[in-house]
């Protein structure tokens, strides 16, 4: 194998985060569906806090926590031809990330991040992609996240890498889930499926956790991960089904929680530490990120994390079937 130990594969965008102050707008809930709205009056011109502008997607977010974890990761994307597109390039550079598998065309995407009162509301421009012809360098792990409309073509390029030596870490975004049935056979080549809990009820109907993950494994998947939120994530492999608490930390903006939870975890169980280290890496990593404004400024290293887990001693690593 190539001495490339990950490779990340996905669409990369250019994030403006426009912090609300608090008294300019306001959260509905409905007492019947229990969903909330972040609502403004109509016409009216909404002054904003402070703005942040940064870099994010899923697949440029986990390529810079794997990096800082002491990996040498490369990223397959495309970006714009324009000046956003050179910006993430150079980001990605500086990062000491391998970006010789970046493709140039068109605009760069863009996600509008309204943070307001410690929960954030993306708004994403994406432009359909021509996946063919997007290049997966030889690699021992590939991890493969949101890409959009198009990523049927990334498919088998995802499949023939897994099937000759390369561990698939598979973590789908929106349009992978809304086209689940065509994606769901990659599970049979994952170490690793990562959803989160909506994620789940999409997928597996909107039953039971520990139901869902018995799903997944049966799919073929080695390890099923389930994220939820303040509840934390539960887990199943071939020894049982687990769960973790998640770490305390101030939420300022909740951006890239969930890329910094896999960057922990997947990075974890590539420097071959256990399932319960890992995600115990993944639920610090995510709680360091969620105290900064944007998805990836507060990724640790691999001696942060390894000091601050040390010290996590609240998080316990629960065996459901004993309890």
């Amino acid at each position: 194998m190539a001495n490339l130990d990950i490779l990340t594969v996905g669409d990369s965008t250019v994030d403006n985060l426009f912090e609300i102050d608090t008294d300019k707008a306001s959260i509905l809930c409905s007492q019947r569906t229990k969903e909330k709205e972040l609502c403004f009056n109509y016409g009216e011109k909404i002054p904003i806090k402070n703005i942040t502008k940064g870099f994010g997607g899923s697949a440029l977010n986990t390529a810079i926590g794997f990096g800082k974890l002491g990996l040498k990761t490369a990223i397959s994307t495309i970006v714009g031809e324009d000046n956003d597109g050179q910006s993430i390039v150079n980001f990605l550079n500086q990062a000491n990330i391998d970006t010789s598998s970046v493709l140039r065309d068109d605009e760069t995407n863009m996600s509008v991040i309204l943070v307001y009162n410690k929960e954030r509301t993306v708004l994403s421009y994406h432009k359909q992609r021509n996946y063919n012809t997007l290049n997966l360098p030889t690699c021992n792990n590939i991890y493969f996240t949101s890409a959009g409309k198009g990523a049927e073509a990334i498919y088998p390029k995802i499949t023939a890498r897994a099937t000759t030596g390369s561990k698939l870490f598979f973590n789908p975004g929106s349009w992978e889930l809304q086209n689940f049935d065509f994606f769901a056979p990659l599970i049979k080549y994952c170490e690793v499926l990562i959803l989160n809990k909506d994620e789940a009820d999409l997928c597996f109907d909107n039953c039971p956790t520990q139901e869902q993950l018995i799903k997944i494994r049966k799919l073929g998947a080695n390890i099923a991960v389930i994220t939820n939120g303040a509840k934390g994530a539960f887990l199943e492999d071939e020894t049982g089904q687990y769960h973790m608490g998640s770490y305390a930390g101030e939420v300022v903006d909740p951006t890239g929680a969930g890329d910094s939870f896999s960057a922990g975890l997947v990075g974890g169980l590539i420097h071959g530490l256990s399932l319960e280290e890992s995600c115990r890496w993944g639920m610090v990593n995510s709680a360091s990120v969620i105290e900064k404004i944007g998805a990836n400024k507060g990724l640790l290293t691999y001696d942060q994390l390894s000091k601050l887990s040390s010290e996590a001693t609240n998080l316990n690593f629960t065996n459901l079937k004993e309890n």
